[in-house]
């Protein structure tokens, strides 16, 4: 009679070890579900930054290849195409196209990429070709680079 109590005993510790086990268990689980949603939006996050970025870049490089298209043609004394290009590019179309490209710029892209458009903006009054088709083609290495690591 003295041995009955032995397995009450060790069937109640080991409920209480099972329910123990079942609790931990659970919170392992909550805590790694909470962990990867939070890896989830972070994801989301970068994902729609580098997007945001890639469009501010390309925004940039239509504008500074519009740029390019029309001092070239000035310098090669293509009037036609100049005019043609004019014609479809108006003024407040180019207006428009450089204020979204400068302000993506600003939002979202890196300090050189920043860099390059107040550069961009002093070789591309003074409309000097080549200055201005050596900093398109750095600029398209910056971006590549950028757009690549992430």
């Amino acid at each position: 009679m003295a041995w009955e109590w032995v397995a009450s005993v060790v069937t109640g510790v080991s409920g209480g070890i099972g329910v123990f086990f079942t609790w931990l268990a659970g919170s392992q689980g909550r805590n790694h579900a909470a962990q990867m949603v939070e890896q989830s939006q972070t994801s989301e996050r970068r994902a729609h930054l580098l997007k945001e970025r890639r469009d501010a870049y390309f925004a940039a490089m239509r504008a500074v290849e519009l740029d390019i298209r029309r001092v070239r043609y000035k310098k090669e004394g293509e009037a036609d195409k100049l005019e043609q290009l004019d014609q479809y590019w108006t003024w407040s179309k180019r207006i428009e196209m450089y204020t979204e490209a400068l302000i993506g710029l600003h939002a979202f892209g890196s300090e050189e990429a920043r860099g390059f458009a107040e550069t961009w903006r002093v070789v591309a009054e003074a409309e000097d070709l080549a200055a201005m088709q050596a900093l398109a083609q750095q600029f398209r290495q910056q971006m590549a680079s950028e757009l690549q690591e992430t």
